[in-house]
């Protein structure tokens, strides 16, 4: 595995611009992914409730032929508490693909920022041409 020179401060500033990009991108990832966690354990929850409260309404039923009613009035809490997940679902990965792209914009711009540093103090600035000389790593 090649190793990299550290001794250079651009390209430890380099170094350290990736890295931070990565854990900030990784640390929103973990916290996305605990959230969706959350938001899928309590529907997870609310379906297992309304299961048992939909059970419980048709085993009452004394006529066969009120079970329908039964069945339509009880299914719109549990549709209602979908509707309530999906719309928390579009929130948290809306909130989750900002942040990542946020960060990504950041991160980036701030590795290139580190790497024009880099490539200046390696080539000793710019080419005679006036465009930007690149020097092989030592």
């Amino acid at each position: 595995m090649p190793t990299f020179p550290t001794d250079n401060p651009a390209v430890q500033a380099q170094l350290d611009a990736q890295v931070d990009l990565f854990s900030q991108m990784s640390r929103h990832a973990v916290d996305a992914a605990g959230q969706l966690g959350e938001l899928n354990l309590r529907m997870m929850r609310q379906m297992i409730d309304d299961s048992i409260r939909f059970g419980r309404a048709l085993a009452a039923c004394k006529d066969p032929l009120q079970m329908s009613a039964v069945a339509m009035r009880e299914t719109q809490p549990a549709a209602e508490h979908w509707r309530a997940w999906q719309n928390e679902l579009v929130k948290v990965l809306g909130a989750g693909t900002a942040t990542l792209t946020r960060d990504a914009n950041n991160g980036g711009w701030q590795a290139a920022r580190s790497a024009e540093s880099f490539m200046q103090a390696g080539s000793g600035g710019a080419a005679p041409d006036g465009k930007a000389a690149h020097a092989p790593l030592r």
